[in-house]
């Protein structure tokens, strides 16, 4: 399990403020300092941090220092306090004119006291003096250049650099300056960044971003995911079952067999072995009818329960499962992760969660086994009832010739065998056995083709008919050479022919007894081709080939099923698995939603919001809270891939909430320049800051204009501070972030102003740039010795 609450945050980057004008009391009630920076509270996303105590900043009236004294030891008495920087507010004793008025505990090296005689000031041209202007505030604005002097000094690397200069000075003392514009931005465009973010992520707003080109839809990379559970061996069943399906594969073989040989034009001299192919039909139909009962029944059986009773079960009928494959390819975390890399890249592509959580749970659907029992249905459309009842009612086999060429070949054949006639004596008495022979060739094929038609091609034998069609062929064959054979007896055809003592005969011996050959053959030839014709007409009208696809279409099923009790435990768990993570996406997306709907502007202040940079804000907030999305989705994806899927949405929930308030609270104090200490890293932010600080023109220049700063004393404390500019000291700084904007707008500036890039204080935290401007204090600082109470 993972959060994010019990997270331990990088040391702040920030100085730490102790303002006693209002934490005094709560300082002076503490034993140690340290305990006093406990009671403040824990980090800005309610998470334990660390804070960095090497720096502070003391901010408290002139006048109360001296009371203050046991709260200013506490602070100096802190082993981890390495310097601090005092700013004294107003005049210690304003009748006796005396500026600072400090206790002995401030006066070492490692204290720099700052005095501030005025917190608004006065304009101030360094270098020269007091310049000829007033900055009028609008009325109610509550601002004053004080908070600009403390928002600077928070920043590390600025607190050094001034306790440093400071420090040189003759009386440790100095009256500061300043020329600040931040670049915070106004609590109502992070209010209304954040919100816009938010929907966006959560629902596309107006939008409805298209999925992947080329990407899978939801149920293809279910299904892609199903096949990667990999494929049993295949199982022979056993028992009822098994010999349901072996009597239907072997009758649908048989049938097969049986069909592929009935049409060679010589089957009918064979041997009849077995049923007639009506016979063979009907069988395949029963066994069909009992393999499809029993595989309804194996399903039913196969549905429901864990892994060892199902296989229990399924063994008492006769099906041993072999046990799943395995392999990296088949586990949870392998479907999670494939899931989640579509998710984070629909999300990279700024495709909203609502969206992603539809798919997801499509996903999670087509990779969910739906159980045995659903395939029922499937089996019935594999066999259904009409397909048994075309097996059961076969028509019976033509009865005709089949084709107009056998009878022609019938009256042919005849004719042929009488050619020899023609010749000599000899001739006419061989032509005329020939030609009884033939036709006895054909009544006898007849005979015997409508005998093989009874056994293998009718359900009942009709008699009459058979003798009918065995004296329709008699007639066709012996009729035409029954004419000629008369008129050959008679002697006229033969006066005829033999016309003239020595005459040639008309038709020459080798043709003739060539003819009579063919004559004979044709004979045979007609009984064949008449056969064959018979049968490939009947063919067209028989189910062929609907046994054999109707036992594999339910074997199909059967193997079907079988991996599905196989892989159901595996694959549900993936399911469930993957279901999970959409409810996360779902939960985190409700979440940030609520973040977004809660979201209260607050006080305003002065912040520094140019209008044209609102785009730049919106682009960093929403790339923060896309890569708070994809870290809060790749937490509770790490979770369900450990097995941990228990309330992962409501901890993943609760880690954006927290996540979110934090950043909230860490951009309105800190900036967006910066995410917050630990905020997952992604790519292309540093791109975004740099587009932001180009539009702030105004704050790049703050560091390096030579224009007025505010001088932070009144008009009649002017004799207080020193008048020389040699000892007056500008530090000039801005946050290192904007290091590359900055040399940027150096280039639009003349050679000979200052300062340049390498001269400023590059500042790690903050949220402003600008000048300080730190003169010598020349009045008396009086010290007094009041803590040794303390």
């Amino acid at each position: 399990m993972t959060t994010t609450t019990l997270t331990t945050q990088a040391p702040e980057s920030r100085t730490l403020l102790v303002d006693l004008r209002t934490e005094y009391a709560a300082l002076a009630a503490c034993r140690t300092f340290n305990e006093y920076v406990r009671q403040r509270g824990a980090g800005l996303d309610g998470g334990v941090r660390e804070v960095d105590l090497s720096r502070v900043v003391v901010v408290d009236r002139a006048v109360d220092l001296l009371a203050h004294s046991d709260a200013l030891t506490v602070v100096r008495n802190a082993g981890a306090v390495r310097h601090v920087v005092c700013i004294a507010v107003g005049m210690a004793d304003d009748a006796s004119g005396v500026p600072v008025r400090l206790p002995t505990i401030l006066r070492n090296e490692v204290t720099t006291v700052l005095w501030v005689g005025d917190e608004h000031g006065i304009t101030w041209n360094p270098g020269e003096g007091p310049a000829p202007v007033v900055v009028l505030v609008p009325a109610g604005a509550g601002y004053n250049h004080l908070d600009d002097l403390l928002e600077a000094l928070t920043a590390k690397e600025l607190f050094d650099e001034v306790a440093a200069r400071a420090a040189a000075m003759p009386s440790r003392v100095a009256v500061p300056g300043v020329r600040v514009v931040s670049n915070r931005v106004a609590g109502d465009v992070l209010v209304a960044a954040q919100r816009r973010a938010v929907e966006a992520i959560v629902t596309g707003g107006d939008r409805v971003i298209p999925a992947q080109p080329g990407g899978q839809d939801p149920v293809a990379l279910g299904g892609e995911l199903a096949r990667r559970f990999g494929h049993p061996d295949p199982t022979q069943p056993t028992g009822e079952f098994g010999h349901a399906r072996g009597d239907a594969e072997r009758a649908a073989r048989a049938l097969g067999a049986a069909l592929a040989t009935a049409g060679r034009p010589w089957q009918p001299l064979l041997p009849q072995r077995g049923p007639g192919i009506p016979g063979l039909f009907r069988r395949s139909a029963e066994t069909l009818h009992t393999y499809r009962e029993a595989l309804r029944r194996l399903l039913l059986t196969g549905d429901a329960g864990p892994d060892e009773q199902r296989r229990a079960k399924l063994r008492a009928e006769g099906v041993t499962l072999p046990p799943p494959p395995g392999g990296p390819a088949t586990d949870q975390p392998a479907a999670v992760d494939q899931v989640l890399r579509t998710t984070l890249g629909g999300i990279g592509m700024g495709r909203p969660l609502r969206q992603l959580v539809t798919e997801i749970f499509e996903t999670a659907s087509a990779l969910r086994p739906a159980g045995s029992a659903v395939r029922v249905p499937s089996v019935d459309q594999a066999c259904p009832d009409q397909r048994l009842a075309e097996l059961s009612s076969v028509p019976a086999m033509p009865g005709g010739f089949g084709s107009l060429l056998v009878p022609l070949l019938m009256v042919l054949a005849p004719l042929l065998a009488l050619v020899p006639a023609a010749g000599s004596p000899l001739g006419r008495t061989v032509a005329a056995g020939l030609g009884g022979a033939v036709v006895a060739l054909l009544v006898l094929g007849a005979a015997l083709l409508r005998g093989r038609r009874n056994r293998i091609g009718l359900v009942r034998r009709a008699a009459v008919r058979d003798v009918a069609m065995v004296a329709l062929v008699l007639v066709i064959s012996a009729a035409l050479p029954a004419v000629g054979a008369a008129l050959l007896l008679s002697g006229g055809l033969g006066d005829d022919l033999g016309a003239g003592a020595g005459a040639d005969p008309p038709v020459p011996a080798q043709v003739a007894w060539a003819c009579a050959g063919a004559g004979v053959l044709l004979a045979v030839v007609a009984t064949g081709l008449w056969w064959s014709r018979l049968v490939a007409a009947w063919r067209l009208r028989l189910p062929a080939g609907q046994p054999d696809r109707l036992v594999r279409a339910l074997t199909d099923v059967y193997d079907e099923a079988t991996v599905e009790w196989v892989l159901t435990d595996a694959r549900t768990r993936a399911s469930d698995a993957v279901r999970t993570l959409g409810s996360t996406l779902d939960s985190l997306g409700d979440e940030l939603l609520a973040h977004g709907s809660a979201l209260d502007a607050g006080p305003q202040g002065t912040p520094y919001t140019a209008a044209t940079t609102v785009g730049a804000v919106n682009a960093l907030v929403r790339h923060d809270l896309v890569t708070l999305t994809v870290d809060c989705v790749e937490r509770g994806a790490a979770d369900i891939r450990r097995g941990e899927r228990d309330g992962v949405p409501d901890r993943v929930a609760q880690d954006a909430r927290d996540l979110a308030t934090g950043y909230d609270r860490y951009v309105r104090h800190d900036g967006i320049q910066h995410p917050p200490p630990r905020w997952p890293a992604r790519g292309d932010r540093d791109q975004l800051v740099l587009t932001w600080w180009r539009g702030l023109d105004d704050f790049r220049r703050a560091a390096l204009d030579d224009g007025p700063v505010q001088q932070l004393c009144a008009d009649d404390q002017l004799q207080l501070i020193g008048k020389d500019p040699a000892g007056a000291v500008v530090v000039a700084f801005a946050p290192g972030s904007a290091k590359e904007a900055i040399a940027d707008a150096v280039d639009g500036l003349d050679p000979g102003r200052r300062p340049r890039p390498a001269e400023l204080v590059w500042t790690t935290a903050g949220t402003s740039a600008g000048m300080l401007h730190l003169v010598p204090l020349r009045a008396r600082v009086e010290f007094e010795q009041l803590e040794a109470t303390a």
